[in-house]
């Protein structure tokens, strides 16, 4: 006769691996679509949606120092793994013991995107808030939300330009879905006071145009990614450059994250920070007044810095006399030898884009 306790002890090692386990893959349980995932040294988490439909859902992981340990936690699990560029680890999270999702962990790294840097003269006109304190659409903007009290102890413009940010940054929670009536500050303003909630769109428009109120030549940037027109969703992000005055230069801001890229202390403009990523990643830094971890910014954002786009015309209000450069109202910076796309996400057309590789086109002077 059988032993029933020995066949017991043989079967339960069976039973737990087929419980931990799902088409050979490990398994881990959830019953919250919210999950959440740590790179790296970072102390803070970063969010991430369990989507049983997607399979795999793929999380592109940067490998900035060579591999990276990447931790993933659900609201009932973990699972963690050191992943290096190229390669691909895969589980499944098992929602609410009923759905399997197919979730991959993949290492990537980016090379430096290179742009044309030998002209001289920029080929192309902008125009800028020349006087702020002219502009009744500003002065409002300024006076309603006091402003000036915001940038209050400044020391610099680039202290300016952080105060401004980590104040918009804090008007609104993010929301991917949602849209303002009107695509102007005052209007998103007055409605994320009534408690909507906006896109990336909505924190860059805010941020330029309250830096353009306290005296700091702003505008809007499109970044896409390099897949712009093939894939389809998740190409593109929207920020902001302001021109610091008492540095002479470009500087990216973005208001969604709270995140000024640096390095050595100098504030960097979108194409900088790009080649920081993958040039100079140890010592580059994130100035942010919300502790932003730099691991976890940089790994988001590195896929989005390939294109770049920002409007001819960026003063603030009604235009009567729009700058346009033959009948198009943005100009995108392209990588030297690159395709210029002329479709978003697969089905809605890029037509209202002069292109350039030019950096001295795209970084010109404000006059």
């Amino acid at each position: 006769m059988k032993n029933p306790f020995l066949l017991t002890i043989l079967l339960t090692p069976a039973l737990a691996l087929a419980q931990n386990t799902y088409k050979t893959l490990p398994v881990i349980k959830a019953t919250n679509v919210k999950a959440f995932y740590r790179i790296g040294d970072e102390k803070a988490n970063s969010n991430w949606n369990i989507s049983p439909e997607l399979s795999p859902d793929v999380l592109k992981v940067s490998c900035f120092a060579g591999k990276e340990k990447v931790f993933f936690n659900t609201d009932k699990d973990s699972v963690s793994y050191t992943l290096k560029p190229g390669e691909s680890k895969q589980f499944y999270v098992l929602l609410n013991d009923k759905d399997y999702a197919l979730t991959e962990l993949k290492g990537v790294t980016y090379p430096a995107v290179k742009f044309e840097e030998k002209s001289k003269k920029a080929a192309y006109t902008f125009r800028y808030e020349i006087k702020p304190e002219d502009n009744v659409f500003l002065k409002q903007l300024r006076d309603d939300y006091n402003l000036n009290e915001v940038v209050k102890g400044a020391k610099n413009d680039t202290e300016k330009a952080l105060k401004v940010m980590n104040w918009v940054h804090n008007q609104w929670k993010h929301n991917g879905s949602n849209q303002p009536s009107k695509s102007d500050a005052l209007t998103i303003l007055q409605e994320a006071k009534e408690g909507k909630q906006f896109r990336c769109v909505e924190y860059g428009i805010v941020t330029a145009s309250a830096l353009n109120a306290v005296g700091l030549k702003s505008r809007v940037l499109a970044l896409k990614t390099k897949d712009v027109e093939t894939t389809e969703s998740g190409a593109g992000h929207v920020v902001l450059e302001t021109y610091l005055n008492d540095l002479g230069k470009w500087v990216m801001l973005d208001s969604q994250w709270d995140a000024m890229p640096a390095l050595k202390g100098k504030p960097l403009n979108a194409v900088e920070f790009q080649n920081a990523i993958v040039n100079n990643y140890e010592p580059l830094e994130i100035k942010s007044l919300s502790g932003l971890g730099k691991r976890t910014y940089a790994n988001w954002i590195a896929p989005y810095l390939y294109y770049f786009d920002v409007k001819f015309d960026n003063r603030e209000g009604e235009l009567k006399d729009q700058l346009m450069v033959s009948g198009k109202k943005s100009l995108m910076l392209v990588p030297s030898r690159a395709k210029n796309p002329t479709v978003f996400q697969k089905q809605w057309p890029i037509n209202n884009c002069v292109y350039t590789n030019s950096l001295v086109d795209f970084y010109a002077k404000p006059q």
